[in-house]
């Protein structure tokens, strides 16, 4: 009893020190008055775990397609099309409900907001053990037509993502979670910076 007490403490004290942490610089002012945003997603020099995210894909693919044939390049079509269709379906929709400005995939608004991971881990859940997804991220505004001029930035790392159930067997679910996170988190960012 005491082994299984020293180590729910040991979690307890891992999981406060890996807590979210928000960081925001610039000004978000300009948003103030705006009813409508783009956005875009971007994953440049995101590492996955410890290695880069080439290096990660070429594993897992090669892994799995050792154990079944054509199973890696299917993990690896399902990983890009949940990094282009799922995770910032979650981020957007807590981003909007949390601020109240609505985002645009289109490009046809006077400021992007640019959400660039540059931090994933998948995690695992194999019943018994977990360990919970998390991501990093770096929003930056600008103005549309002057990409390369931020106006502000929110820094958002250790967004943690596991479903309330547990029942998050599969990357997508955890990840997908991390990503509302830190979409809520952002959201609430410029809805403070604009009251």
């Amino acid at each position: 009893m005491k082994k299984i007490l020293m180590l729910l403490s040991f979690l307890a004290c891992f999981n406060l020190a890996n807590a979210i942490k928000i960081h925001s610089v610039g000004d978000l002012s300009a948003l103030k008055s705006e009813k409508n945003i783009n956005i875009k997603f971007t994953y440049e020099d995101m590492n996955v775990g410890s290695m880069s995210e080439s290096a990660y894909l070429e594993k897992k693919v090669s892994e799995y397609n050792e154990k079944k044939a054509g199973r890696g390049d299917e993990f690896a079509k399902t990983w890009e099309k949940n990094k282009q269709d799922v995770y910032p379906i979650s981020f957007i929709e807590l981003f909007e409900k949390n601020c109240g400005v609505k985002c645009n995939t289109l490009g046809s608004e006077q400021y992007t907001l640019i959400v660039n991971t540059f931090f994933f881990e998948p995690g695992f859940n194999i019943g018994v053990v977990r360990k919970n997804a998390e991501i990093s991220v770096v929003c930056k505004l600008v103005k549309t037509d002057e990409p390369d001029k931020g106006l502000a930035e929110i820094t958002i790392t250790n967004s943690p993502g596991r479903t309330v159930s547990g029942y998050d067997f599969d990357v997508a679910s955890r990840v997908n979670e991390a990503y509302a996170k830190a979409g809520k988190e952002c959201g609430k960012v410029v809805k403070k910076a604009n009251k």
